[in-house]
C-alpha cells in the first residue's frame, strides 16, 4: 500500500468516527479539523460515498437551482433524455476505461457492491445512479465526477423524468454485470465497450427504437 493511500485510509476511519456523531461539517472545516489538505480529504470522502457510508455530496445553492429548474428556459426544460444520453455516450465510456485502469481495489469493490444491490427485473433509479457514480469515482478524474453528478442530479428531476418513455422490464443489469467483470479484470477496452453498448442501447430506445431488452450482448 502506498503512503498516500495509507493516509487516505486513516482519514476515512477518522471521518467514520465523526460521521457517527452527527452531520459532517463543510469540507473546509473538516479539513482543518483533521489537519489534512483538501485533496486527501476529497479522496477519503469519495471512498466513503462510493461505499454509501455517507450521503452523496450536494451542490451548493441546491435549493435555488431546484427553484430555477421549474422556470422557463432552465436546462431541464430545454433538453431531453436523448440529448442527455448523447452527452453520456461521449463521456462515460472513457470514464469506464479509466476506472479499469485507475480504480483501487476498494473502489472496484464498491462498484461491485452497488451492482449486488440491483436485480435483473426491477429498475431502481438511486441504485443506478450510485453504480454510475461509483465508476466515476474510480476513474480518479475530478472533473468527470463533477459532470456526472450534474447529469445524475438532473435525472432525479420529476419534470425531466416525465419525458422518458415508459420503463420496461429491462434494467441494464446485464450490461452493468459486463462492466463489473471488465473493470474487476482491469480490461480497460472491454469496460469502455460495455459502457458504450449499454448507453447506445438506451439512446436508441429513447429515440423510438427497439426495447433495450432486445439488444443482444456482444
Amino acid at each position: 500500500m502506498s503512503e498516500g493511500q495509507a493516509m487516505i485510509d486513516d482519514v476515512v476511519e477518522r471521518i467514520r468516527r465523526i460521521s457517527g456523531e452527527g452531520r459532517l461539517p463543510a469540507e473546509r472545516v473538516l479539513a482543518d479539523q483533521l489537519g489534512v489538505n483538501r485533496y486527501i480529504l476529497r479522496k477519503a470522502l469519495g471512498q466513503l460515498r462510493a461505499g454509501d457510508e455517507i450521503p452523496a455530496s450536494q451542490p451548493r445553492n441546491r435549493g435555488k437551482r431546484r427553484a430555477a429548474g421549474s422556470a422557463p428556459g432552465a436546462i431541464a426544460d430545454l433538453t431531453s433524455p436523448a440529448e442527455m444520453w448523447e452527452v453520456r455516450l461521449s463521456l462515460e465510456p472513457e470514464i469506464a476505461r479509466l476506472a479499469a485502469v485507475r480504480g483501487t481495489a476498494a473502489e472496484i469493490d464498491a462498484i461491485e457492491a452497488v451492482h449486488a444491490r440491483s436485480t435483473p427485473t426491477v429498475f431502481d433509479l438511486e441504485t443506478d445512479i450510485a453504480f454510475h457514480r461509483a465508476i466515476a469515482v474510480a476513474s480518479h478524474n475530478a472533473l468527470a465526477l463533477h459532470l456526472m453528478e450534474q447529469v445524475m442530479d438532473m435525472t432525479r428531476d420529476p419534470g425531466f423524468r416525465a419525458k422518458f418513455p415508459a420503463f420496461t422490464a429491462e434494467t441494464g443489469w446485464r450490461h452493468h454485470q459486463m462492466l463489473v467483470d471488465a473493470i474487476r479484470a482491469r480490461h480497460a477496452t472491454e469496460a469502455e465497450e460495455a459502457m458504450r453498448l449499454h448507453l447506445a442501447a438506451i439512446l436508441q430506445w429513447l429515440n423510438g427504437g427497439a426495447d433495450p431488452a432486445r439488444y443482444a450482448l456482444k
